[in-house]
């Protein structure tokens, strides 16, 4: 386990969220209020690119079936949905971040 620079801090901030790949495993930044939050871009749900939904005060929505996940936790605030069944959601993993001289690294 190690820190991983991944982006410039502008580069994030024109974006505000931003898929990154460390190894294999891929990641999604979110610049949110200065600062850096770093999740698994993996929906816990079917495995779906959490970089193709949408962003909004602290949550991420996924774009395939609308499952909401707290940046700073990892905690899912709203199972994902089939038509109007929810289903079974698990928390999905969050990283540490750092800024140093306007680049960001990940702790991984």
């Amino acid at each position: 386990m190690g820190w991983h620079k991944v982006t410039e801090v502008e580069t994030l901030k024109k974006q505000i969220k931003l898929k990154v790949f460390v190894n294999d495993l891929a990641l999604l930044l979110i610049y949110d209020h200065k600062r850096v939050y770093a999740i698994n871009d993996r929906c816990p749900h079917l495995g779906a690119s959490l970089e193709k939904g949408t962003y909004d005060d602290g949550v991420v929505t996924c774009a395939k079936h609308h499952a909401q996940i707290d940046v700073k936790t990892g905690e899912v605030l709203e199972k994902a949905k089939i038509l109007f069944l929810k289903m079974p959601t698990k928390k999905t993993k969050t990283y540490e971040t750092k800024i140093e001289e306007g680049t960001v690294f990940v702790k991984v």
